[in-house]
């Protein structure tokens, strides 16, 4: 084999399935959004003893604005909705917050941290009193909801979501269904659907030029020399 037909099939087969992977990922992004391009997740369930569930550095960054205001992820905003239901028939208040100021409303309140936010979520307890300042009298949240659906335009900052019974008491036990408006997902999925299709085309003629065979043009019988000393009669 020759070294370009095998430099050929070596790239050409992971191109192939590489591709299809990146076509396939872009079906998902057109096929998970609801037909106004909600995705949703959940509904997912938390519950501790304390009097705070806190999901703190909830990092967002959206990077820098252009000249005209605008970043890369729809203006610098996407929306959110957090839908609350309470599981033990007590009113539970959730609410958004800058995380610097979420910490010292919870300052000595004994409080569950989530460092993840699966069914299998991982909670650091802290210790303190049982029982929280009422979350409404507070004027730290720039978005909140007693039973009921919060709506958020996630924005750049470092910030904290705090669960609390409304009456500030221990002992919270909540499900959460999250959901976001994803600007450009659907022109994401259409954009890797089409490089996933070119790339298997071409790595489809690689690897074909890879591992073809050439067939070697048959011989042919050679052609007797004519006799030098033809027999006359």
């Amino acid at each position: 084999m020759k070294i370009t037909k095998l430099i050929a099939a070596v790239v050409g087969v992971p191109m192939v399935v590489g591709s299809f992977l990146l076509a396939v990922g872009g079906g998902v992004a057109l096929a998970v959004p609801d037909d106004d391009g909600w995705v949703t997740t959940g509904p997912v369930g938390f519950a501790t003893d304390s009097a705070a569930l806190v999901a703190e550095n909830v990092e967002i960054d959206f990077g820098h604005k252009a000249t005209n205001g605008r970043t890369f992820v729809s203006w610098g905003e996407i929306p959110a909705e957090l839908e609350i239901s309470s599981r033990n028939n007590k009113s539970v208040f959730v609410g958004i917050a800058r995380q610097e100021d979420a910490r010292a409303y919870l300052s000595g309140v004994a409080q569950d941290r989530l460092t993840s936010f699966d069914d299998d979520h991982d909670v650091v307890h802290v210790a303190g009193v049982y029982a929280a300042p009422r979350p409404i009298e507070s004027d730290i949240w720039v978005a909140s909801t007693v039973d009921g659906t919060l709506e958020w335009d996630i924005r750049s900052g470092d910030w904290a979501i705090v669960a609390l019974n409304s009456d500030g008491s221990p002992g919270i036990d909540l499900g959460v269904t999250a959901s976001a408006q994803i600007p450009f997902l659907t022109a994401i999925g259409v954009v890797l659907i089409v490089l996933g299709i070119l790339g298997m085309t071409a790595g489809g003629l690689l690897t074909y030029y890879g591992v073809r065979r050439v067939r070697d043009p048959q011989p042919t019988a050679p052609v007797p020399p004519p006799d030098a000393n033809p027999i006359v009669t």
